[in-house]
């Protein structure tokens, strides 16, 4: 059936009764049907499945087959299990309605019938089963789309896949090809300026090009770095105390003071690896100072849960919307650079690559007017949690 109206319904009518199966075939037709009439149970299997009806109206006290029979026959079959069966019957013992409804029927008409109880509901039930069939195309074509869609998804990331490894081979490439014509460009450099007569001129640019010098290289070792972490990212399970790595951090920032606000109790242990973590550690400290009134104070809070680390530095100079602040760790972000933390480089995207190589996080949040903190998620080393 392709709609709702009558006309294009077909219904199989199954009744050992001739005068039955005649009355109901004419009623039925008088109200726009197009019908198929059956004496009996295997004639209509055969009726059936020649021509698939979109509702049946079934006896069950039939010589050779019962309606039962027919019934269950009819629902074993993958064709032909979804036509709705109408029992018209005259028994009435509530075992017999019982098992009508449990063999696959729909509905169940007594004998003998008024003929409006029969053909209202048989409107209803070809309605439910044009329903039905419009459910089951729209589910089928959801599907259709759903499956095009992770289709195109899959191509997409495919191709974001090697859009990345591009980008880190370029990166990698880049940063290794720039090293030598650097050191020469700023060896001839610093020899030029060495040549010049002592003055004032000689010293101003002579500071700026050591400044500008070093932010090169640092520059050039981040963006190997930074390849090198996403091509290979680091897996050690090497055990480093949290309170020895904050201690090398200290030692190694002693323009900083680092203030704990809140510390942790006992021996803690992160999981990484010590050179790229005490990095890491370094690179937050200066953001937190490049985004804070105070350069030479950082407050510092350390929380240990479960399975992490949790460490916190609270900024009071933060002049980023809460959208760059979100996007501050991209690499291809402009905000580092128009930020007071651009004098950092790359440095925040490779401790944000360390820290994420070793299974944590680590992210930039704006609370309100200029403050915000920075705060790191770090794994623990899982022996020594078991220990504890």
């Amino acid at each position: 059936m392709n709609n709702n109206t009558p006309e294009k319904a077909t219904i199989l009518v199954v009744d050992d009764t001739p005068a039955n199966l005649k009355l109901l075939q004419e009623m039925l037709q008088s109200k726009g049907y197009r019908v198929l009439a059956s004496p009996d149970g295997k004639k209509s299997l055969n009726a059936a499945a020649k021509s698939p009806p979109d509702l049946i109206l079934l006896d069950i006290n039939m010589p050779e087959m019962n309606g039962f029979e027919v019934c269950e026959r009819l629902k074993a079959n993958e064709l032909l299990k979804d036509i709705p069966i109408l029992f018209i019957s005259a028994l009435t013992e509530t075992t017999d309605k019982v098992k009508a409804f449990s063999v696959g029927g729909v509905d169940y008409i007594s004998k003998p019938f008024q003929f409006e109880e029969v053909n209202a509901r048989v409107e209803t039930h070809l309605k439910i089963r044009a329903l039905q069939r419009q459910l089951g195309a729209q589910n089928e074509n959801l599907e259709r789309l759903v499956a095009e869609r992770t289709k195109e998804l899959a191509k997409a990331n495919e191709r974001l896949l090697e859009l990345g490894k591009i980008k880190d081979d370029f990166l990698g490439m880049i940063s290794h090809e720039l090293r030598t014509p650097a050191n020469g460009v700023l060896g001839i450099a610093e020899l030029i300026i060495d040549l010049c007569p002592a003055s004032e001129d000689r010293t101003l640019y002579s500071n700026l090009f050591r400044e500008s010098s070093l932010r090169m290289q640092n520059l050039i070792e981040d963006a190997t770095m930074i390849a090198c972490i996403e091509k290979a990212p680091m897996n050690s399970s090497a055990a480093i105390s949290f309170s020895a790595l904050q201690d090398e951090v200290q030692a190694s920032l002693k323009e900083i003071q680092i203030s704990m606000v809140q510390g942790i109790a006992g021996p803690v242990f992160l999981q990484g690896d010590r050179t790229l973590l005490k990095r890491a550690m370094e690179t937050m400290i200066l953001l937190a100072t490049a985004f804070s009134r105070n350069k030479h104070k950082v407050q510092m809070a350390a929380v240990a849960e479960a399975l992490t680390i949790h460490v916190r530095l609270s900024v009071d100079n933060l002049s980023l919307s809460e959208e760059q602040a979100a996007d501050f760790f991209e690499i291809g972000s402009s905000v580092r650079s128009s930020s007071t933390a651009e004098t950092l480089g790359l440095a925040p995207v490779v401790a944000h690559k360390i820290i994420s190589a070793f299974g944590g996080a680590m992210r930039l949040v704006k609370a309100k007017e200029k403050t915000g903190y920075l705060e790191a998620t770090m794994i623990r080393e899982q022996n020594h949690v078991q220990q504890e």
